[in-house]
């Protein structure tokens, strides 16, 4: 249990450091762009990120002479893809029938979701990815809040924009969280 732990480990952190750049690319590349538009460049930028997950969990499975379909994978699956699905589907709705700045709502709902299915795996994740959810989360409330409720909020919303949010949590989270646990994951295996 303790060996799949360290390696769920490393491959979450390595593709939370691949996913987080991959944010960053797309929210700089997003900015200037609309609606579908807006939305292919993330879609793309996941696409990218998933390819990256998929072959980091063939090589993981190769290495330790495992199966890649594995009762734990399974089980993720089972566990993230409802928020996952029920979130890109909304976000994808919003901006074909929202109205104007429709991205602001996609990207919170996506943060908002992506945050709920982080935390339907925490049971057999590492302790660090349901704090990750919480994060999302609370960043997708908080999102969700200055677009409604807390007027006070909106100038910094509107200032940092669907892409600046969506680059600050899909990417710098994930930079965050990566870079910490692919370090505590190589100390682990050297013993220091």
């Amino acid at each position: 249990m303790m060996e799949r732990a360290t390696i769920f480990r490393a491959l979450s952190g390595e593709a939370a450091l691949v996913g987080g750049a991959m944010a960053l690319a797309a929210g700089w590349i997003s900015e200037p762009k609309n609606g579908w538009a807006w939305g292919s460049v993330w879609l793309s930028g996941l696409g990218v990120a998933l390819i990256f997950g998929v072959w980091q969990l063939f090589r993981s499975a190769a290495a330790n002479q495992k199966a890649v379909w594995s009762h734990g994978l399974k089980v993720a699956l089972r566990g993230a893809l409802p928020s996952l699905i029920v979130g890109g589907f909304l976000g994808l709705l919003y901006l074909k029938y929202g109205m104007q700045g429709s991205e602001k709502t996609a990207a919170s709902v996506w943060i908002l979701h992506y945050g709920l299915a982080l935390l339907a795996i925490r049971e057999f994740a590492p302790k660090s990815m349901a704090w990750l959810g919480i994060a999302f989360i609370l960043t997708g409330i908080a999102s969700f809040s200055a677009m409604t409720f807390v007027q006070a909020a909106t100038p910094i919303l509107n200032k940092l924009g669907a892409s600046g949010l969506m680059a600050a949590t899909f990417g710098g989270f994930h930079l965050f969280y990566g870079a910490a646990i692919v370090t505590t994951t190589r100390s682990d295996r050297t013993g220091e």
